[in-house]
């Protein structure tokens, strides 16, 4: 059993090391050669070219590509598309609006390649924990992948959910819950500091997590981002790349997403309103994806 991964960033490398776990050979290429040493010193096939990657390939073939939504992955699908035998595999795992899935899927039709939509998270605590994957595409060349997915899935962490474009559909509604889980954090926080007496918002979060209703994972990291020593000399300002993305998978079936619309808003404000709400959502980003922060000047 044998994959092609085209993509070594903070994803797509700890993915690779956890098929390496599950004793799956993995053929990976990135475009910085010196990733590609890395990880063929932990066990992986080195390709130092797109060709060199899909020559390394035995019988049907399925390629995996976990790029940047948006151009730099529609150039690799393309670029990936001609080398391929017909019956082949790509998967493509960016965060991306589920209307562009269907378009590569029309694109690979023509090369009678199959073609699959896959959402993970997990971010930088996928190697250890496990991924969750979404995935949609042919169901009846599910099977095929499968045994990647189950590798790199925690335990019930993967499902197939139907035709090209749900898998990017069902990880978009998770990233707005995400966006809404954390603007409840933050508000919270915020509300928090503004009682009459002081009250220690650490150990308010802390008592929060064994047993409330409100305790989860993004509590736990929220919990954990309060503690930094450089908690406070974080920018409250938030990069969000997703949400174009996710607007647009709202508004494509008609949805009525208010917590989200508000969510959203506090993400792109650069005033010094809401400041302890914006710097607790820019550092549990930071816990549970590795996004880069900002510091005070």
């Amino acid at each position: 059993m044998k994959l092609g991964l085209i993509g070594l960033g903070r994803m797509g490398f700890h993915m690779v090391e956890r098929l390496l776990k599950h004793k799956i050979k993995v053929v990976a290429y990135n475009r910085n050669p010196e990733k590609v040493k890395q990880i063929s010193r932990k066990g992986a096939i080195p390709a130092f070219s797109v060709e060199e990657l899909i020559g390394k390939l035995d019988g049907k073939k399925i390629v995996w590509i976990m790029l940047p939504a948006g151009r730099v992955t529609d150039d690799m699908i393309k670029k990936v598309l001609p080398q391929l035998n017909k019956g082949d595999i790509i998967v493509d795992g960016a965060n991306d609006f589920y209307g562009n899935a269907e378009k590569h899927d029309k694109l690979c039709k023509k090369y009678s390649i199959h073609f699959f939509d896959c959402g993970v998270s997990g971010g930088i605590w996928g190697l250890k924990n496990g991924y969750t994957l979404m995935v949609g595409g042919p169901k009846n060349q599910f099977k095929c992948i499968e045994p990647f997915c189950k590798a790199l899935s925690a335990k019930g962490g993967y499902g197939y959910f139907g035709n090209v474009g749900a898998g990017h559909f069902v990880k978009s509604v998770h990233n707005i819950v995400e966006y809404v889980y954390l603007q409840g954090i933050a508000e919270g926080v915020e509300l928090l500091k503004g009682f009459k007496q002081p009250i220690d918002i650490v150990k308010a979060t802390s008592v929060w997590r064994p047993a409330s209703v409100v305790n989860s994972w993004l509590m736990d990291l929220a919990n954990v981002a309060l503690k930094r020593p450089d908690f406070k000399e974080i920018s409250p300002i938030n990069r969000s790349v997703t949400i174009n993305e996710l607007k647009q998978t709202v508004k494509s079936i008609k949805g009525y997403a208010p917590a989200f619309e508000i969510a959203t808003k506090i993400r792109v404000d650069k005033s010094k309103k809401f400041t302890l709400g914006k710097r607790m959502i820019a550092a549990t980003r930071r816990e549970f994806g590795g996004h880069a922060v900002k510091k005070n000047k």
